[in-house]
């Protein structure tokens, strides 16, 4: 997949945004124009999406050079489904029939999310044991965009349960996070590092003895 850029001319900039600074007390707008402070749950929920999507975008940089083409085909979508999970979070249930339709989060990213989960999954070597973050600083930030997602997904439990979103928005969050996982241990596999499995500590002779063991070691 070839990569476009699309870059802004200098007449977008000095047009960017004209209603700047309207968030300066602490207040943001929804897309129904309902305004809350920004430490709302709303605005934690966005923040923390948003988050995550700005690490994915680290991630794609990271394995450029590498023959992850399909991975980085993948983030750009996922990000695309971010975007989305956005607008239906930011889309309170009382706004117009029309702007629910608009920023309905539809079943199908949970199903796009889960084919991924099962494709990849059986790309990767079997597990029986935890892993350590890491292999590599490709995989070791799938992995920390992993734990990001995790975070997002508990900021918009809030909104679950006073029936502000979907259920398909947390669902997509919690099967996002294992697509994450899988992703990254298959990055750590294409760029050949190793990875590393947790070891119980030995205690014995007033000391603690540590053995890390690599995954493919027996």
């Amino acid at each position: 997949m070839q990569r476009t850029y699309v870059v802004a001319s200098s007449c977008s900039f000095a047009t960017f945004k004209p209603g700047r600074g309207t968030g300066d007390k602490g207040k943001s707008s929804l897309w129904n124009n309902e305004r809350k402070w920004k430490d709302d749950i709303v605005f934690e929920a966005l923040g923390t999406t948003d988050e995550l999507s700005s690490l994915l975008g680290i991630c794609r940089e990271l394995i450029q050079g590498a023959d992850l083409k399909d991975v980085d085909e993948i983030l750009t979508r996922v990000q695309c489904c971010l975007q989305d999970l956005c607008s239906h979070v930011a889309t309170p249930p009382d706004s117009s029939q029309k702007k629910l339709e608009r920023t309905k989060f539809d079943e199908n990213f949970v199903n796009y999310v889960n084919e991924l989960i099962n494709s990849y999954g059986e790309k990767v070597p079997p597990l029986k044991q935890f892993i350590l973050p890491g292999g590599g600083l490709q995989a070791a930030n799938f992995q920390y965009a992993r734990s990001i997602c995790r975070k997002a997904e508990r900021r918009l439990i809030p909104l679950l349960r006073e029936n502000q979103i979907d259920e398909n928005a947390l669902k997509f969050l919690n099967r996002l996070s294992d697509l994450l996982f899988v992703l990254g241990r298959y990055v750590c596999m294409k760029t050949c590092h190793n990875e590393y499995v947790y070891q119980k500590p030995m205690f014995g002779a007033g000391e603690i003895r540590w053995q890390t063991k690599k995954l493919d070691d027996k």
